[in-house]
């Protein structure tokens, strides 16, 4: 236990905050995880935490809730006004995490190596930290091997992918990419590339059961050309009343339950 800190002009804690950048968090390699799920889905999850951040009411009234998977974890209690200034959030529950990145060889498991591709998501500059982080979620949930970002993209470290995510981003974190080349890839080893766009045909038409790429665009501009050049054929969500699209989280998640779906059937009747 460390003494608590309770001056905002802490060089550690001017240091911590500066988290809240992308930038800064790729420059120290680490990054805010806040709130108790948060912290108790990392922890178990087994990811690198350096220090676990809490309020002194935190650790008086609430520290049990984290219990046995805090281990021998460094533990830093803060003043209520030091813990406001560390987050992104207006209303803290009293308790944050600074993860590290994964190191080079460890990370590798996260950049959804072909040979072990059955379905994934790949999405183009995605803006929209919320987007991001239901489709972690969305992914999980479908047992999809991850969510790949093109550069460009929102920072997949960002508190708030995190916090949409509901936890879930620490088991299957999300990896930047050249989305043009990893579809090359991905189509040279035989694995569907579907990329989501008007026009297309209706995704319950598709055979979803073997390897297979949903390919999501940009919130506003949708998949450029170089990225629809790469994409074996179009895929849709038929829709009516001159509703021209859904938001790319619910579109994304429409297809991974129909190939979930799908995998489930495939599955029991075999």
């Amino acid at each position: 236990m460390q003494p608590i800190i309770t001056s905002t002009k802490n060089t550690w804690v001017q240091q911590t905050v500066q988290l809240h950048r992308a930038r800064d968090r790729h420059a120290q390699r680490r990054f805010l995880i806040e709130g108790e799920h948060a912290v108790q889905e990392a922890i178990g999850a087994g990811w690198p935490i350096e220090w676990v951040v809490m309020t002194e009411r935190y650790l008086q009234e609430k520290a049990e809730k984290l219990g046995a998977v805090l281990g021998k974890r460094l533990i830093q209690p803060v003043s209520d006004s030091v813990m406001a200034k560390l987050v992104t959030t207006e209303t803290p529950d009293g308790v944050l995490a600074i993860g590290c990145f994964l190191e080079e060889e460890a990370s590798k498991g996260c950049e959804n190596p072909i040979s072990a591709v059955p379905l994934v998501v790949a999405a183009e500059r995605l803006q929209d930290p919320g987007n991001v982080g239901a489709l972690v979620r969305s992914s999980v949930a479908c047992g999809a091997q991850g969510l790949m970002l093109s550069q460009g993209s929102v920072d997949p470290y960002h508190p708030k992918v995190l916090r949409a995510s509901a936890g879930q981003w620490f088991r299957k974190p999300p990896a930047t990419c050249i989305l043009q080349e990893k579809l090359r890839e991905w189509r040279g080893s035989g694995v569907q590339v579907l990329g989501a766009a008007a026009g297309g045909r209706g995704y319950w038409d598709f055979d979803l059961t073997v390897p297979t790429v949903f390919v999501l665009g940009n919130e506003g501009a949708g998949l450029s050309e170089s990225v629809l050049d790469q994409v074996d054929q179009l895929i849709s969500i038929p829709m009516e009343n001159e509703v021209e699209s859904l938001n790319v989280a619910m579109s994304g998640t429409l297809l991974l339950y129909e190939a979930y779906r799908q995998r489930s059937r495939q599955r029991q009747s075999g």
